[in-house]
């Protein structure tokens, strides 16, 4: 049967699905290092190892699933949605079990749980990410619903960090202690209800564009499309325009709790950012379309990320001790670069049209898993470098244990400082790899629906 038209179920099934994901994905970036710290008690330092190693693993693994995807014809329910159904199952139950209390087995016993349970659930997170990723280039090929679908995609991510943010300290934490039964308590809230949104989201979205399909009995040529994605300027840009932007990104959400509970004093603070953060977010949703529409999505993500790198520099010379002024400067700043964290998804369905425009062939899987690779490298090196920051700056991790004035102003140099250098690389990537602007975008889709349709009669 012919699915309906792409419509609002769409997208809002694809939140939905952002949301699902975030829900165990995003509460362990925030929260995963912080129980192995300080509800393990592990060193920081081999809290970074560890997650270095497991993290490069998992990237190296993406393009591996990619290439199983795409050697998987399309069936009854879709090429793609079925990994999203099966494997969202124990994805979820690895998410719960990595926040068992295990400090009160011996250290080794402990750094091997951790490593174990980590491995699990991202090879589990891996079979539903990228699945989920593609899904979108192949829901429809006009690039407003694509611009749409990624400005939706994002609206999850937001509804979850809003959330959290403004939850995670209030319930987490008692006297500005955390608490290890309210860590399990909350990721298994988080899991339950992220396996229930990716449900959904199996039954609202559809499959809907027409791609070539491999002849039966071809051999996919895993060595061929990588060496034909390695040509790929417009995911070459994405990648590491995302790889860097990631790593700023990341390492500032990483130091972000210790920025509010030691700099600040009062981890409570944190909560009134995430209040504000949903108004930021609204109006970065309302905004973000027209202004991609007009000004084109490159252009857009330079303008707006190059602004906000700029106000963080000149915070690096100037600390503030107000955490108000600093949550409306840093929430003004999250205006800027938020286009570029909305419309990434936009421009890594255009760098898989843009392989299909050179190539001739359709390779969806594995031309986003090989940007999922780069996404999860800047994870891994982002998720442990915050805690080498921490042990180099000299952290104490004994609980109850107050900072020093010395500790507490690296800790400031150092949010600012990489907040400046990722966004302000990611910036100059973007302008002068990747080559699609808004007038390029429109005649490479146009080129490819001629091409389609000469494939179809």
């Amino acid at each position: 049967m012919k699915p309906r038209p792409f419509s609002m179920k769409d997208k809002l099934g694809y939140t939905l699905g952002d949301l699902g994901c975030c829900f165990t994905e995003q509460y362990r970036a925030m929260y995963l290092s912080i129980f192995y710290t300080l509800i393990l008690q592990v060193n920081p330092f081999h809290v970074g190892i560890l997650m270095l190693i497991t993290k490069l693993w998992d990237a190296i693994n993406d393009p591996l699933i990619g290439a199983l995807v795409d050697s998987r014809r399309a069936g009854k329910g879709g090429k793609f949605i079925p990994w999203i159904r099966w494997f969202s199952f124990p994805m979820s139950v690895l998410c719960i079990l990595g926040f068992v209390n295990v400090g009160n087995l011996d250290y080794g016993f402990r750094i091997a749980y951790m490593f174990i349970t980590y491995v699990l659930y991202e090879a589990l997170y891996t079979c539903v990410s990228v699945p989920f990723g593609t899904l979108s280039s192949v829901m429809t090929d006009d690039a407003r619903h694509r611009t749409a679908l990624s400005r939706y995609r994002s609206l999850g991510g937001t509804i979850f960090m809003t959330v959290i943010v403004m939850v995670g300290p209030l319930f987490l934490y008692v006297d500005n202690q955390p608490v290890a039964g309210r860590f399990l308590m909350l990721a298994s809230i988080c899991a339950l209800l992220g396996l229930l949104c990716l449900q959904i989201t199996c039954v609202w979205c559809k499959e809907r564009v027409a791609v070539p399909e491999r002849p039966q009995g071809q051999k996919f040529n895993y060595l061929h499309v990588l060496k034909e994605i390695s040509k790929n300027k417009a995911l070459l840009g994405v990648m590491f325009f995302s790889l860097t932007g990631m790593i700023g990104a990341s390492i500032v959400n990483g130091l972000n709790t210790y920025l509010y509970k030691d700099y600040f004093g009062d981890v409570r603070i944190q909560a009134v950012s995430g209040m504000l953060s949903v108004l930021y977010a609204l109006i970065s949703f309302a905004i973000t379309q027209p202004l991609a529409n007009k000004l084109g999505k490159k252009e857009w993500c330079c303008w707006g990320a190059g602004f906000a790198a700029a106000v963080f520099a000149v915070l690096f010379f100037v600390p503030l001790h107000n955490p108000v002024l600093f949550i409306v400067i840093n929430g003004v700043c999250y205006l800027g670069a938020s286009g570029m964290q909305v419309l990434i998804w936009a421009m890594v369905n255009d760098a898989i049209d843009y392989h299909e425009l050179q190539t001739g062939e359709r390779n969806e899987g594995i031309v986003y898993s090989s940007y999922s690779f780069f996404r999860k490298l800047a994870s891994a090196v982002s998720g442990s470098l915050s805690s080498f920051v921490l042990g180099i700056i000299g952290y104490n991790v004994t609980t109850g244990a107050v900072q020093t004035e010395a500790v507490t102003n690296a800790i400031w140099k150092s949010y600012t400082g990489i907040y400046v250098v990722g966004y302000g690389v990611a910036v100059a990537i973007l302008f002068f790899v990747y080559p699609l602007t808004k007038q390029k975008t429109e005649e490479m889709l146009a080129e490819l629906k001629v091409r389609r349709g000469a494939i179809k009669e």
